[in-house]
């Protein structure tokens, strides 16, 4: 029996590279059931500098102009993620006297969260909403070499990189493939143009029969 997908959670590599190319839209053909969760620190981290750069200023608008059907869905690891986000941020943008006082409170230099904790964050969420919607099939879109390895094989989760999105709803006529990651590669250098979409272990899931 084939599962629909009705959950989809987004990493931050997919959400940047549709908002730099103009396509952040394009994961609103879903059908309107489906929501779009984001892991808080994932939201956060792709958020935090929306006023100085502008596809952060175009995520930021994406996920409150599509609320309550995009969704910011807490982790465990969120909090502290964010937390360790403000501090680095409020540190890099600090006088030196001010710079010393948050070394002396941090008991250290404050650093730079860790690249991978907003992928850490995804797969936290998909292991708690995998006991919280036993009945769905999630999806989690990435494009970090990693993270698709290491959610292959999650219960429940079918993985898909950006390039396979794109392919899909180019064979099922949404969009012209060549047209749009075109778009893509022009303003996002270095994107992984891997093509990975592994159905879920447990049961064939099918995600191109939840867009509208």
């Amino acid at each position: 029996m084939i599962r629909t997908i009705n959950i989809v959670i987004p990493d931050a590599g997919p959400l940047i590279s549709l908002a730099k190319s103009g396509h952040l839209d394009l994961l609103l053909l879903f059908k309107p059931e489906v929501r779009i969760l984001i892991a808080d620190a994932v939201a956060h981290e792709v958020t935090r500098f929306a006023a100085k750069y502008p596809d952060a200023a175009v995520i930021a608008r994406f996920i409150a102009e599509n609320a309550p059907r995009v969704q910011v869905e807490k982790t465990e690891l969120g909090a502290t993620l964010i937390a360790a986000m403000q501090l680095w941020d409020a540190y890099q943008n600090s006088t030196p006297e001010k710079k010393a006082i948050l070394e002396n409170a941090a008991g250290l230099k404050p650093e730079n969260p860790p690249r991978n904790g907003g992928e850490a964050a995804i797969l936290g969420l998909a292991r708690e909403m995998t006991f919280a919607h036993k009945e769905n099939i999630l999806l989690v879109l990435s494009e970090d070499r990693r993270f698709l390895s290491a959610a292959i094989g999650l219960t429940q989760t079918h993985v898909l990189s950006t390039r396979a999105f794109i392919e899909g709803l180019a064979s099922l006529g949404k969009i012209s493939l060549d047209e749009v990651w075109s778009d893509i590669v022009t303003n996002r250098a270095g994107i992984n143009s891997d093509s990975v979409d592994e159905p879920a272990t447990d049961g064939e899931s099918k995600w191109h029969s939840s867009i509208s």
